[in-house]
């Protein structure tokens, strides 16, 4: 497979990234590289409008950012990459019918994204039946995890991510009662679900577990129903736009608890909303912008020139991924689906920007969570 990274430092961006209306395709070669004529698509579907399209659109930079590197350093098979993009609003309604206009395109040749389960379960049917190999970033549903034989991802699964926190928690921060807060979906109760048997199996106790609705606002009964039981910790399993609400208020009631918090939390919108209350919040992710590695250091340097902010796990899991089915297709000499889909199962050891990537025999990624902890403002990766 062809080297990730070569010649890639230093780029500088000229296009800024699309705001996407509702349900529309758009197309974008996304940089510089050439003519787009004979261009290779790749489909990109997520959530890109409404409440919760920060991850969509945080994915999308990352995807565009690394076509524009790779169209600058010659494309794939020598032809630039494009995007085929479609705002599936966060419905698993519109799932089967975007699937269906992407297996229609016969020139795409692998999907990237997906901000939502439910909306990947929904439409994989379609992709598993036309052949169209799947590289997701942001979906973690167990249910996913040998579904189909085209479904892989960069992300790591809820269970595995679950159990991992209880593990640090247990090992490292002398934590023997948590209470658990998780967003009710099938994210929060899979990250919930995985977390409580993985403190139990260490001997520890879940005090509380208290499930709550996206939107939610005032969390203040749900606060003191978790705190009354004298918990050492409290663990929120859920998107930054609550997770940020929950800490606020945490800390308004006057309790100290060390707060741990799921990937869905790792996003510096997160910081913005919690202000100084997310001070001390520690929370797992597959990236850290302040990773030391050269891939990682080289990549935010890249980002940050472009988009004049430092990128998320998303925004680092969607560009790892666009290179990842960059490579399958140079490596299979072919944008041939079932041969695409074959190389991508082949992928080992890729050295990504969020680490090593693998894939397991059910298309989920190996590789090692980061421990992050919120330092003056920013997170920053836990070495003790």
């Amino acid at each position: 497979m062809r080297s990730r990274r070569t010649a890639a430092l230093g780029l500088t961006a000229g296009a800024a990234l699309l705001v996407l209306s509702a349900c529309s395709p758009a197309s974008s070669s996304g940089g510089d590289g050439g003519s787009s004529e004979g261009a290779i698509p790749l489909g990109y579907t997520a959530t890109l409008s409404g409440d919760f399209a920060s991850y969509g659109l945080e994915m999308r930079e990352g995807i565009d950012l690394a076509i524009e590197e790779i169209n600058a350093e010659g494309g794939v098979l020598g032809r630039d990459l494009t995007t085929e993009v479609v705002d599936d609003e966060g419905k698993p309604a519109n799932g089967p019918v975007i699937a269906q206009e992407m297996c229609d395109n016969a020139e795409i040749p692998a999907v990237l994204g997906f901000s939502f389960s439910s909306v990947a379960l929904s439409g994989l049917p379609i992709y598993t039946q036309c052949g169209l190999p799947i590289v997701a970033s942001a979906v973690t549903s167990p249910e996913l995890s040998g579904a189909s034989d085209i479904f892989f991802r960069t992300v790591f699964t809820d269970a595995y991510q679950g159990a991992e926190a209880a593990s640090f928690i247990s090992a490292n921060r002398g934590v023997k009662k948590v209470a658990v807060l998780y967003q009710q979906d099938d994210y929060g109760k899979g990250v919930a679900d995985a977390f409580t048997a993985g403190i139990e199996e260490a001997g520890g106790e879940v005090t509380s577990s208290q499930a709550y609705q996206l939107g939610t606002v005032n969390f203040g009964s749900t606060v003191d129903a978790a705190l009354k039981d004298n918990p050492d910790a409290v663990f929120i399993g859920g998107f930054y736009t609550e997770a940020g609400k929950i800490v606020t208020q945490i800390r308004d009631a006057g309790s100290e608890l060390p707060i741990f918090a799921s990937d869905g939390a790792a996003s510096p919108l997160f910081i913005d909303l919690a202000g100084d209350n997310a001070e001390g919040v520690e929370v797992y992710a597959a990236f850290s912008a302040s990773d030391p590695r050269a891939e990682s250091s080289g990549f935010v340097e890249s980002f940050s020139t472009k988009y004049d902010k430092e990128p998320s796990s998303w925004a680092a899991l969607a560009y790892d991924a666009t290179y990842v089915v960059a490579d399958a297709i140079e490596a299979a000499g072919t944008t041939d689906r079932a041969d695409v889909a074959s190389a991508i199962r082949d992928t080992k050891d890729f050295a990504g920007v969020s680490g090593s990537i693998s894939f397991d025999d059910e298309g989920n990624r190996v590789g090692e969570l980061t421990f992050q902890r919120v330092e003056d403002g920013k997170f920053v990766v836990i070495t003790e």
